[in-house]
Parts: structure tokens; C-alpha cells; sequence
């Protein structure tokens, strides 16, 4: 066979291969797509979600599909973090928000309290608590050097505070489960019980400073220190103990509005227990009318003597001696602050069979101005 022979026979075998090379790559692109249309239309009729293609907890973000499905990272990682730091801990701004506005729908204290951002373990907040001296003087009369209080500082440490709920495989295998949404219901429950609970009557060892932990003061005893490890809470007494008085209940009430200075009234409000709140709505003025007065509206709070009531469950049951209420502008008085971000680390090794979501946060709180918030104790002031 000739040279020439061999090469045509080279230049067909060439052309072959490349036609047999287009016609593969064509099949392939076909099974491809037979493939996504098949998968289209087991998700279109596998879901009952009234023909949704897509959960609702995943429509618009099928990044999060496949990190809580299978734990796949984001490829665009700075799209769906703050901060990664390479031990597949990412941290989330969207599901941060979700749950975010759980917890502060939930929490009575959250709603109405100072919510400050720190990105450090505590932040400092400057405590004003004097004014400059003055004085009147004649026009040809000596000026003396005036003095005046500086800022003081008050540190708030934040706490870490976590959730690590579990989930099967099987629970994960199954389409029709939405995992987002189960798992945002237990991290708000878990999350709003013990954040309300340490709002008002946490110890601040490893959890935040809660009211009831700073105590009480008869009124007339009270002052506002320079040490906020001393801080304690303005109190007006009932002189009954676990109750109101028998004959007008409500002045001890009355009182207590009015031992709050008036620059804070325009913000104030109560907080109190349900079972508090059924001693207050019976309460009647002279002419038989309650005090009372039950809102009409969802979402607005009920209101006594013109201030809206807060519910706050973690309060103490009326007992001798206790707090049955405070009154103030807790907007005032104390301060939450919270860590940017929760932190969401997938674990599927450590216990076979299941996949755990390490969630976390963390926060911190305490009183930072006590003459804004007065309290209503159950019994009689000491001598």
C-alpha cells in the first residue's frame, strides 16, 4: 500500500472518529435532558403542595436544600455566610432573620427592651448618671470653676446559648418532609423559653442578668450607684402579702406610676404575669367602672390606667414578698445584646443513622438604667 494510500486511509479513520465523537456527545446531551425532565416530573407530581414544584421552605434558595439534604457546602459562599472558617461552620444572614423574628414575637422582654449588636464578647455602654453644676451669678460677680460627673462604663458580657436538634436519614429521604421548617419551630421554642426565662430571672453565670436578679429597694432608700454588679430596682409595697390590698387596690398601683419620673413615662409600660393581670383587670374605680381596659385589637396589648401590660410568664407567682409587677420603660432600662449571626454545623458521622444541627448564639443582657423600671412588691415594706 502507497503513502498516499495510508494517508487518505488516516484522514478517514480521523473523520470517523470525530463524527463518532459528535454523535456521542449529542446522546449524551439527550439523556441529559430526559433525565431533568423526568426528575421535573416526579418532583411536579411527588409533592403534595397543591402542584408546587419546590417546598416553600426551599423555593428561591436550593443552595439550602442540599446543605440540609446532604450537607453540601455553598459553592458562592459569600452569597449565604458572614463567616466561614473552613470547618464546615457557615453562618447564615436569611436563616439568622427567620429565626430572629420568632424569638422577638415571642419574647415580652425582647419586644420592648434595648436590642444592641455587638461583634465582640461583651459590649461597653456609657452610663450617664450626673450633670454639670451651675449657679446664678451678678454681672461683676467672680465665676468659680464648676465640677461635673463624667461617663461612667458597664460592660455586658454575651453567653453562648445553642440548640442541637436530631434528625433520622429516613427523615431526610423523605420528600414530603419540609427539615427547614421542623427545625426553625425547635430551635424558636428552645431558644424563646430560655432567653425569656434569663431575661428576667437569669443569675448572669453563663447566661444573661435577668430583673428579678438585682432585687428591690423601698423607694424612698433608692439610688442609682456607680457599681451596676449593685444596681437594684426602685420598689413600692402593697402592705398585703401575695396580694392587693382589700379597699382600694389600686392606689399601691397609682403609687407605683407615680414614683417613675416623668420623662419616662411617655415610654412605659407593665409586666406581669397572667396570673398578676387577673387580680388587676377586676379592679374598679368608684363608679363601679374597671380600670381595666381589654384591647379590641390584634396585635395591641391590653392596658391598665392608660399603659399597655406585657405578659411575661417567667415572672414570679403572687406570693408574700414577691414582685407581682414592674412598671417602667424598659427601652430605658435594660439593654439585650446580641453576637451577629447563628452559627448551623451539620453533623452526620458521630451517630449513625442520624444528622444533627448544631445551632448557636450568642447573647447578653442586664439593667443598665434602674431608676427607669420600678417594682410592685407582694407585702409589706421593711422598717
Amino acid at each position: 500500500m502507497s503513502a498516499t494510500e495510508l494517508k487518505d486511509m488516516a484522514e478517514q479513520l480521523n473523520q470517523a472518529n470525530a463524527g463518532l465523537k459528535e454523535f456521542k456527545e449529542t446522546q449524551v446531551k439527550r439523556v441529559e435532558k430526559l433525565e431533568q425532565d423526568l426528575n421535573d416530573l416526579y418532583a411536579q407530581k411527588g409533592r403534595p403542595q397543591g402542584g408546587d414544584v419546590e417546598s416553600k421552605a426551599y423555593q428561591g434558595d436550593p443552595q439550602l436544600k442540599d446543605f440540609f439534604s446532604k450537607g453540601t457546602i455553598p459553592m458562592e459562599s459569600k452569597e449565604l455566610s458572614v463567616a466561614n472558617d473552613g470547618q464546615n461552620v457557615t453562618v447564615r444572614s436569611q436563616w439568622s432573620d427567620r429565626i430572629f423574628n420568632l424569638i422577638r414575637e415571642s419574647s415580652p422582654v425582647r419586644q420592648v427592651a434595648n436590642v444592641m449588636q455587638t461583634n465582640s464578647n461583651e459590649l461597653e455602654v456609657l452610663i450617664d448618671r450626673g450633670e454639670a453644676n451651675s449657679d446664678w451669678v451678678g454681672e461683676l460677680d467672680a465665676r468659680t470653676k464648676t465640677t461635673v460627673d463624667y461617663l461612667t462604663r458597664q460592660k455586658i458580657p454575651v453567653f453562648e446559648h445553642y440548640s442541637n436538634p436530631e434528625v433520622t436519614l429516613q427523615m431526610l429521604e423523605d420528600e414530603q418532609f419540609d427539615t427547614e421548617t421542623w427545625l426553625q419551630m425547635k430551635i424558636r421554642n428552645r431558644f424563646t423559653r430560655q432567653e425569656s426565662a434569663a431575661f428576667i430571672a437569669g443569675d448572669g453565670v453563663g447566661k444573661p442578668r435577668g430583673l428579678l436578679d438585682y432585687g428591690t429597694t423601698p423607694e424612698a432608700d433608692f439610688t442609682w450607684g456607680a457599681d451596676p454588679d449593685l444596681y437594684s430596682i426602685g420598689a413600692t409595697y402593697t402592705g398585703v402579702d401575695g396580694g392587693l390590698a382589700a379597699s382600694d387596690p389600686a392606689d399601691a398601683l397609682m403609687d407605683l406610676v407615680d414614683s417613675l419620673k416623668a420623662p419616662y413615662l411617655a415610654g412605659a409600660g407593665w409586666m406581669m404575669t397572667r396570673a398578676f393581670r387577673n387580680l388587676v383587670r377586676k379592679i374598679k374605680d368608684a363608679d363601679g367602672r374597671y380600670l381595666f381596659q381589654q384591647s379590641l385589637q390584634i396585635g395591641l396589648p391590653d392596658s391598665f390606667l392608660g399603659y399597655p401590660i406585657y405578659l411575661a410568664e417567667d415572672l414570679e407567682a403572687p406570693a408574700a414578698d414577691t414582685v407581682g409587677c414592674y412598671f417602667g420603660s424598659f427601652g430605658e432600662a435594660y439593654t439585650i445584646v446580641d453576637r451577629v449571626g447563628i452559627t448551623v454545623q451539620r453533623d452526620a458521622i458521630t451517630k449513625p443513622g442520624w444528622v444533627k444541627y448544631y445551632t448557636r448564639r450568642r447573647v447578653g443582657g442586664a439593667l443598665t438604667n434602674p431608676e427607669a423600671v420600678k417594682a410592685l412588691v407582694l407585702g409589706t415594706e421593711p422598717v
